[in-house]
Formats: structure tokens, sequence, C-alpha cells
């Protein structure tokens, strides 16, 4: 993730999660995921998010190698999309292994590309940050919604998420 120009650090990373198409597309399908969901099952995956996405920041914090979490993360957006289209309440085991694994993959996805140490751990708090709220106000919203005609549009949005997430994934791999 580059600084924006005119906006510090930290605000650079804060808004990183919604400019960059793949975090936000996945952001958005694993928050509607977890917003359609009984209330007893999202609090958990939220949490695994959190803690997946810190781990996965503070490995970058340590210059950890490349990795494929951006393909992780275009399979796991593919995957919570199709899911959100079906519908149904999952277990909280599913949902909790599919969290972390965003959580992972978003923070693994995330390097800063800035010379100073201090101002790319700035960032990834940042952007940790960013992440989290999105994640937290997409489900709020999406858990709102109870009348018929708002889940069947929650149900079109993820079918949406997974289609978007399909196309970049056959775009990526046909190179």
């Amino acid at each position: 993730m580059a600084p924006l120009e005119h906006l510090g650090a930290f605000h650079s990373g804060l808004l990183h999660p919604l400019l960059t198409p793949t975090h936000a597309l996945g952001l958005f399908g694993l928050g509607l995921l977890v917003g359609q969901q009984p209330p007893g099952n999202r609090l958990l995956p939220q949490l695994l998010f959190l803690l997946a996405l810190g781990g996965g920041l503070l490995a970058l914090a340590f210059a950890v190698g490349e990795t494929p979490a951006s393909d992780v993360l275009l399979i796991a957006v593919a995957i919570s999309g199709a899911l959100v289209a079906a519908g149904f309440p999952l277990p909280r085991p599913p949902l909790s292994a599919l969290a972390a694994a965003m959580g992972a993959a978003v923070g693994l996805d995330s390097p800063p590309e800035v010379i100073s140490y201090q101002a790319a751990v700035i960032m990834l708090i940042g952007s940790g940050v960013g992440a989290a709220l999105v994640l937290a106000i997409v489900a709020a919203i999406t858990s709102r919604m109870r009348r018929d005609w708002q889940r069947i549009g929650v149900r079109v949005l993820g079918s949406w998420t997974a289609a978007s997430a399909l196309l970049a994934i056959a775009v990526r791999f046909a190179k």
C-alpha cells in the first residue's frame, strides 16, 4: 500500500481496505455473511478475523516474505459470496475458519510501500483499524435487514460478490 498524498501514514492505512478492490470486496462479502447469521454466531467470527488480521499485519511488520495471500483472499471471497447467496445459517466452526483465513489474507496482502519502518507500522495499524471498522459496519447493517425483500437484496449482493471474485480469479490465473 502506498501512502496517499496529503494524508498521514495512519489515515492512508485506514483507507487502504476501502481503496484496495480485493480487500473491499472481501470485507464486504464477509460482513454480509456474518451479518446474515443468527445473533449468537456473529461475535466469534469477527473476533477471529481481528486476531488473524493482527497476526498477518504483525508478520508484515517483521518482514515476512511474499505469500499467496491475495489468491487465498479471492478464493475466500468467492466462497463467502456464494454462502451469502445461498442464504442459510452456518455452523460456527466453518464460519469462524473462513473469517480467520480472510483476516490473515487481508493482513498479509497489505504490505506498506514506505521507506520508514515507523511509517510502515503506523500504516499497518491504520489498515487493521480500517478493516475492522468496515467489517463491523457491514455486518451490523446486514444484521438489521430482516424484511424479506431486504434479505433477498443481501443474497443478490452476495451473488455479485461471488461473481466478481470468480472473474478476478479467472483473470489472474488466465495469464
